[in-house]
């Protein structure tokens, strides 16, 4: 399959609220790039088509509930692309900007210091969370880490 026939079906998807392009966003330049888009589905359940099973595990699944979420509050949302990596997402409503990590638990050292690392060349003064279903809060220098149920909850 061409990957002209691949975007064509992307497309029609889109047009059918199938799902929703995530545009990536040069936070160096502040701007939107229009280089390849991430995609995530309108309805997580289509992603159980295939194989019949959820996976909370699965990061990219927390991230379409979350990429879902902000689009319900309001906020247009972005991918964040960095010098040499990329945040989860950039969230921007009425004119304010906050930055966005999304991890399933972070269990580890090299997961935590993956996250919170993210941040690391990124000197906008903007909010910057990390989110993950770990109930012990893990913030540390100026970012916030915060549970994800809480999150969608609207408990903080």
């Amino acid at each position: 399959m061409s990957a002209r026939t691949i975007y064509n079906y992307l497309e029609k998807m889109q047009r059918a609220y199938i799902l929703h392009t995530c545009k990536k966003y040069n936070i160096t330049g502040k701007a939107a790039l229009d280089t390849s888009d991430k995609f995530y589905a309108t309805d997580t359940g289509i992603r159980t088509l295939n194989t019949n099973t959820i996976s909370y595990e699965d990061t990219f699944f927390l991230e379409n509930i979350i990429h879902n979420e902000l689009l319900i509050q309001g906020f247009t949302v972005f991918t964040g692309k960095t010098f040499k990596g990329e945040i989860d997402f950039v969230a921007i409503k009425d004119n304010k900007k906050c930055f966005i990590q999304v991890s399933y638990l972070m269990t580890t050292e090299s997961t935590i210091k993956r996250e919170f690392g993210a941040y690391d060349k990124i000197t906008d003064a903007s909010p910057k969370y990390v989110l993950s279903l770990d109930r012990i809060n893990m913030s540390h220098n100026g970012i916030e880490h915060l549970n994800i149920v809480d999150f969608l909850m609207h408990k903080t």
